[in-house]
Formats: structure tokens, C-alpha cells, sequence
């Protein structure tokens, strides 16, 4: 899931190996079920991103 980070710039490696920058201001993509996710959460560092919804193409089903 992305988030907007507002803490203080720093960088993180999670215990899969997955590593991110962490600037204020900006945006990153971190796991929502992960411990550190949820203390940064807690902590009010990061604010989820609206994602758009993706919307489907209606098919006319019309044979021309």
C-alpha cells in the first residue's frame, strides 16, 4: 500500500529484504500488515494514499 511519510528522512530494510526510503514529504510503498507499517501508523509518520479506483470498459456487446 502507498503512504505519505512526514517523519524524519531515514531508510529502512524489513525482515523480507525489502528496503525503502523514507523522506518527508514523499511517497512509499510499504506492506499495511507489517509491524514497522503499523508503528509509523501509530506514530502518525505516514497517511495512506487514496488510490484510484480502477473502473472496467463496458463492452457493448452490440455487433456491428
Amino acid at each position: 500500500m502507498k503512504y505519505q511519510y512526514s517523519g524524519p528522512m531515514s531508510g529502512v530494510t524489513l525482515a523480507d529484504g525489502q528496503e525503502a526510503m523514507l523522506c518527508p514529504g514523499g511517497e512509499v510503498e510499504l506492506p499495511e500488515a507489517h509491524d514497522y507499517t503499523q508503528t509509523l501508523l501509530a506514530l502518525g509518520h505516514l497517511t495512506p494514499v487514496a488510490q484510484p479506483k480502477q473502473t472496467k470498459a463496458k463492452e457493448s456487446g452490440n455487433a456491428s
